[in-house]
């Protein structure tokens, strides 16, 4: 069975010629090929250095990259989408020949003429996999038109895998964001039992994402300057980078607390930082699932997230960690208070519930229900 993938992962060269993308993205496509005898990436090619966080495939000889013209970006850029529709689309169309199933990837600015071919022109079977926040108030025009008219509405019968469950019609299945492999999931155990006290040396806390303020890194770093209260905060990591880092290093070196930037880590880094954390904070203002969550819940490493979105079905506040009504410094302070205050045994019982669910987030677990839920139904 071959599998073509639709979506706008950027790809790069390296200066020896590999092709790398997101590593994310990378990571789910190699384990589809447990379900897929061939995988068809189309995807567009970009210039330039790659990214940190991106990774080559695992298996160049079952995964094929077909590279499409790059397009969207802020004010006139947008018109790229328009006139790279021709040349992707006769990509597409070519590619889509040797496919048995298609999945195309929203949103993004080609799913408004992607979702249009594959409705009315192609004539294999495909699904789309949204990875957008379904319920984001300040949703852009393009997501909002291919949410509300594309797929609730020109296309009633698309099958829709989404986060969270917010639709009450067949088409739209709510799907878990896998994280890592079942290997990563037996190994973050121990650190259930093994993770510093807090009471003793201070809490560890730590942030994984895009340097900007809508993930809240200002945030975070106001409630550190202004919090008075009895809470030991040894330190605060940083994982991840942007173009305000310089600025909110300069901010955090005005704080008593330690704050360490860490820029983009690999995985495994990552894990070990989440490993030694008490608490993850994400006061971002919108989100799709951020997978770092799945990953925090297996290591041990207590939730402290926005209220959007589908994290509310993940996260149920006071219960498996806890959910910011609000985006101010009040609201943060207090959830890291009523953290604070549970006892060992209340906190050993909370990392083990997120410990179990956490196992709905591996690439095996998400294959499986490709498999069943989308591939043996459309494929019948």
């Amino acid at each position: 069975m071959t599998l073509c993938i639709i979506s706008h992962t950027e790809h790069y060269l390296d200066a020896e010629g590999t092709l790398l993308a997101w590593g994310s993205t990378v990571m789910e496509i190699n384990h589809l090929l447990d379900i897929a005898d061939r995988i068809i990436h189309i995807a567009p090619l970009h210039k330039g250095n790659p990214p940190p966080s991106s990774l080559a495939y695992a298996n160049t000889t079952q995964i094929e990259f077909i590279p499409l013209m790059p397009s969207g970006g802020k004010g006139v850029k947008k018109l790229s989408i328009a006139w790279s529709a021709l040349s992707n689309l006769r990509q597409i169309h070519k590619a889509l020949k040797r496919a048995d199933i298609i999945q195309f990837r929203a949103p993004t600015g080609m799913g408004l003429y992607v979702l249009p071919y594959l409705k009315w022109v192609n004539a294999k079977p495909y699904w789309v996999k949204y990875a957008g926040n379904w319920v984001d108030p300040q949703m852009p025009l393009g997501n909002q038109l291919q949410k509300r008219w594309l797929l609730k509405h020109l296309e009633p019968e698309t099958q829709v895998t989404y986060n969270g469950n917010w639709e009450d019609r067949p088409q739209f299945l709510p799907f878990d964001n896998p994280c890592f492999t079942k290997e990563n999931y037996v190994e973050a155990k121990p650190a259930l039992t093994i993770k510093p006290d807090s009471k003793e040396e201070g809490w560890t806390l730590c942030f994984v994402g895009a340097l900007n303020a809508h993930k809240g890194v200002p945030l975070i770093l106001e409630t550190l300057s202004l919090m008075k209260t009895s809470i030991p905060i040894k330190i605060l990591h940083f994982i991840g980078d942007g173009p305000d880092r310089k600025a909110y290093e300069q901010m955090a070196s005005e704080i008593e607390t330690p704050i360490q930037f860490h820029g983009f880590l690999p995985k495994p880094k990552v894990h070990q930082l989440l490993s030694e954390s008490h608490a993850l904070l994400l006061p971002s203002k919108s989100e799709g699932f951020p997978k770092v969550v799945g990953e925090a819940m297996a290591y041990g490493c207590v939730p402290i997230v926005s209220k959007v979105s589908c994290l509310e079905d993940y996260i149920t506040d006071g219960e498996n960690g806890y959910l910011l009504d609000q985006l101010t410094p009040d609201a943060l302070v207090d959830s890291l208070q009523r953290l604070y205050q549970l006892t060992a045994l209340e906190l050993k019982s909370l990392r083990l519930k997120n410990y179990t669910f956490a196992q709905r987030f591996t690439y095996e677990y998400y294959t499986q229900a490709i498999n069943e839920k989308i591939i043996h139904v459309r494929l019948r």
